[in-house]
């Protein structure tokens, strides 16, 4: 009896060759890896008393802002090399010939353009979090904002790394020794208690003035806010030259880039929602005719599809969409936007209709009248 339980036993115990290579379970062990993690933070949420999808917001948005602290501090190491660069290459590096220099009086008051920089920057982060319609809303903003801004300065470091501008005015550069002091200065640098010399193309504020307008053109309701972020932010940006900053050339490409980034994002996310709803993966799905759309358009491959995964997951769509529920499928979506299609054209006739009706008129214009009937 003893050695047929332990037959049994080895038997039940022995791995199954079929369940390692059969691809299913690859699959199966994907999703209850999937499911661990809910499982996870379902039990976070319960036991915090807050929702899963804040949870799974808050975890995204966190890990945005780490990238954008080492992309911030990256940042200020590429500052600093540029600065050593222009220290001991013993070439006669001469402030560049600038035509906003000429155009923009000089001023020495520095704090202007720091001033004005954190006046639009606190009051666009203010308001439009206290103006968004919830919780979720808030992390999304400030999470888009750390995800812009952490591109920006890791292109910024680029630039920066490869080529060396001269400073636009009379400055001691920074020579920092260990790895320890270059933390230190990067943390100067950033809260703006020291300034270095060739900290030019381009503009770092230049980069959060353009963000902060951008977040009121997107997020703001009021057209007069609006329009005061915009003078306020030329008026920034003009203060930038005046103070002798940073190069013309250096505003006007962050200004272009910033933009150019925020507009490549947007314009992405919608192209997610379309993907999910509506399953439209190429342009000439809108249209439902290839060869008419190729005709027009002529795109026969579609560019910077790999971008479209990125941006979900960055911006959350993934956890939005789960929790709005995934059988939405396409022929409802479809369906909804052909009863808006209906009743829009309902609307539209029906004030036609009373716009037409008239009394009829005799031959000179006048109102005929007909006699009554009983």
């Amino acid at each position: 009896m003893s050695e047929n339980s332990t037959i049994t036993s080895i038997t039940e115990s022995a791995p199954n060759p079929t369940e390692t290579t059969n691809p299913r379970n690859s699959k199966r062990r994907e999703e209850n890896s999937s499911n661990n993690t809910s499982t996870l933070r379902n039990n976070v949420a319960e036991h915090l008393h807050i929702s899963p999808i804040l949870i799974a917001e808050i975890t995204r948005t966190l890990i945005a802002f780490m990238i954008f602290i080492l992309a911030g501090f990256l940042c200020t190491f590429a500052i600093q090399s540029s600065d050593y660069r222009w220290k001991t290459s013993g070439d006669d590096m001469m402030a560049l010939v600038d035509l906003g220099f000429k155009v923009i009086p000089n001023t020495t008051h520095v704090f202007l353009a720091d001033l004005f920089m954190l006046i639009l920057l606190v009051g666009s982060l203010g308001l439009n979090l206290i103006l968004a319609e919830s919780n979720v809303a808030r992390l999304i903003i400030i999470r888009r904002i750390f995800w812009m801004l952490a591109f920006l300065l890791c292109f910024r470091l680029i630039t920066l790394s490869v080529t060396t501008l001269p400073s636009p005015k009379a400055c001691e550069p920074i020579i920092s020794g260990n790895f320890l002091d270059m933390l230190k200065t990067g943390v100067n640098l950033i809260t703006g208690s020291v300034k270095a010399c060739t900290d030019n193309i381009f503009s770092g504020h230049s980069i959060f003035i353009t963000t902060s307008v951008i977040l009121f053109r997107v997020y703001c309701k009021y057209k007069l806010i609006i329009y005061y972020s915009y003078l306020h932010g030329l008026v920034a940006l003009g203060f930038l030259i005046a103070t002798r900053i940073h190069y013309t050339v250096d505003v006007i490409l962050a200004v272009f880039i910033t933009y150019s980034v925020h507009s490549i994002y947007f314009f992405i996310v919608d192209l997610c929602i379309e993907k999910h709803f509506f399953k439209i993966r190429r342009a000439e799905e809108r249209l439902g005719d290839a060869e008419l759309y190729q005709r027009i358009a002529y795109m026969p491959n579609m560019f910077n599809t790999s971008l479209v995964g990125a941006v979900r997951w960055m911006d959350g769509l993934d956890i939005r969409f789960s929790s709005e529920g995934e059988d939405i499928t396409r022929e409802q979506a479809r369906q909804r936007r052909f009863d808006c299609n209906t009743s829009s054209d309902s609307n539209s006739t029906d004030m036609t209709q009373v716009v037409v009706i008239s009394p009829p008129q005799d031959e000179e214009g006048e109102p005929s009248k007909r006699p009554e009937t009983s």
